[in-house]
């Protein structure tokens, strides 16, 4: 009788170890959804929204990445929040990510998370305001590999010209 209380004990025991530890992975799995991380722990940034417009393919027809060229930007002086368009133009078969300097600086004022084929970031907040004036602005792309190992391919530094206002 009491060897079949113990065996008992056990068992709910047991089962209770078992619920805990799939309500542990559950839990682990949905804290990496929320992060922006898919199953390989890879960040892809969900500020990203589809972007449809249609560029033009200046590739002369060559095979490889396309790089998106700037023109001048404007943005308001004081401010945190830059409306920047920031693409990965469809048919890339790799992620972009954008590291943002000023001028001569090595310090990003603004890092994204991965950015998948044919989708942009169209609003951003930077680490800190600008003054009035212009700069240069250094757009550092680096494009990955869309696997799990993440290998950074070729990227580029695209500068133009910032207006603050």
């Amino acid at each position: 009788m009491q060897k079949q209380t113990g065996m008992k004990k056990i068992l709910v025991i047991l089962i209770i170890a078992l619920i805990l530890l799939a309500a542990l992975i559950l839990w682990m799995a949905l804290r990496d959804k929320d992060n922006g991380r898919n199953s390989a722990g890879i960040v892809v940034s969900d500020e990203a929204v589809e972007w449809n417009k249609d560029l033009e393919d200046t590739s002369g027809g060559q095979p490889g990445i396309k790089i998106p060229g700037y023109g001048d930007i404007t943005v308001n002086s004081g401010s945190t929040t830059w409306e920047i368009t920031l693409l990965n133009p469809e048919g890339n078969d790799c992620y972009f990510q954008y590291a943002i300097t000023i001028d001569d600086s090595d310090t990003p004022i603004y890092e994204s998370d991965l950015i998948e084929p044919g989708k942009a970031i169209t609003e951003f907040e930077v680490s800190e305001p600008l003054e009035a004036g212009d700069y240069e602005i250094h757009l550092n792309i680096s494009a990955f590999t869309m696997d799990e190992s993440l290998t950074a391919l070729n990227g580029a530094d695209v500068k133009a010209v910032l207006h603050v206002i």
